[in-house]
């Protein structure tokens, strides 16, 4: 019997055999039933898109979706500490200021240059 086979005689024979070997069995029967139901859905899904199957991204595509996530909250957390330390700072405080960009400058390079290295690697 294959997963095309899936039938509502298949499903009663499910049922049957939990009723025939007892709820011992209960948990594997409906696994495997729910198993087949599931793939059975999936191919009817695909099927009705085109065959476009939404599967889970490859530890690559995980890996690159977290340096891009990482790589643009040190974006806006630098451009927010930025501001708050410009506007915030008295005019005499022209040195702290620069000084304060010229390390965030810093922070957002190593994070990219970080990407990088990670993205040449694969």
């Amino acid at each position: 019997m294959t997963v095309e086979d899936l039938t509502p005689q298949e499903i009663a024979a499910a049922l049957a055999a939990r009723r025939e070997l007892g709820p011992d069995y209960e948990h594997e029967i409906a696994a495997a039933l729910a198993d087949r139901m599931e793939r059975r859905i999936d191919r009817e899904v695909a099927a009705r898109t085109g065959g476009v199957e939404k599967s889970a991204p490859s530890p690559e595509d995980r890996l690159a979706i977290a340096d891009s996530v990482t790589a643009r909250w040190t974006a806006l957390g630098s451009l927010a500490a930025g501001t708050v330390v410009t506007v915030t700072s008295s005019p005499a405080d022209h040195g702290a200021v620069a000084g304060t960009w010229v390390g965030i400058m810093m922070i957002n390079l190593a994070v990219n240059l970080g990407r990088r290295r990670r993205r040449n690697r694969s």
